[in-house]
């Protein structure tokens, strides 16, 4: 299996696996800004703040673990968790901060689209599925 197919199938796998949780509104409406958040501000700050907010909002220490997963699955990154992205983010040169950075949009992008596609979640966090009367 090529490397961009690897990525992908961890990252349906991982959307897959949120279909059954009660946040997964929320989730999906964080997946949708994370591309966005990494493009805008970096990677570091876009991990710090998934982070940051895991205390008080578990659906973005889900998002951030599951990003760890997906890099993991394409061969960007080997660290045990979503706590340990972050630290390997802000650790990293500038060489490996570069490709770290084009590896989360390329999983973040992935994981957008498997929301939109499989958990039916909307930016705003709406379920897509629901006909407007």
């Amino acid at each position: 299996m090529i490397r961009s197919h690897r990525v992908a199938t961890a990252a349906y796998q991982c959307v897959e696996a949120r279909h059954s949780e009660a946040n997964k509104q929320k989730y999906g409406a964080i997946a949708h800004k994370l591309p966005g958040m990494i493009l805008q501000n970096g990677l570091a700050q876009a991990t710090g703040f998934l982070l940051a907010k895991a205390s008080s909002a578990p659906e973005h220490l889900l998002l951030l673990n599951d990003l760890n997963t997906v890099l993991r699955a394409g061969g960007a990154l080997n660290v045990a968790d979503g706590a340990a992205v972050h630290q390997a983010v802000i650790g990293a040169d500038l060489a490996k901060t570069l490709k770290l950075t084009r590896a989360a949009l390329e999983a973040s992008g992935w994981i957008k689209r498997y929301v939109q596609g499989v958990l039916r979640v909307t930016a705003t966090g709406d379920d897509s599925t629901k006909q407007e009367d």
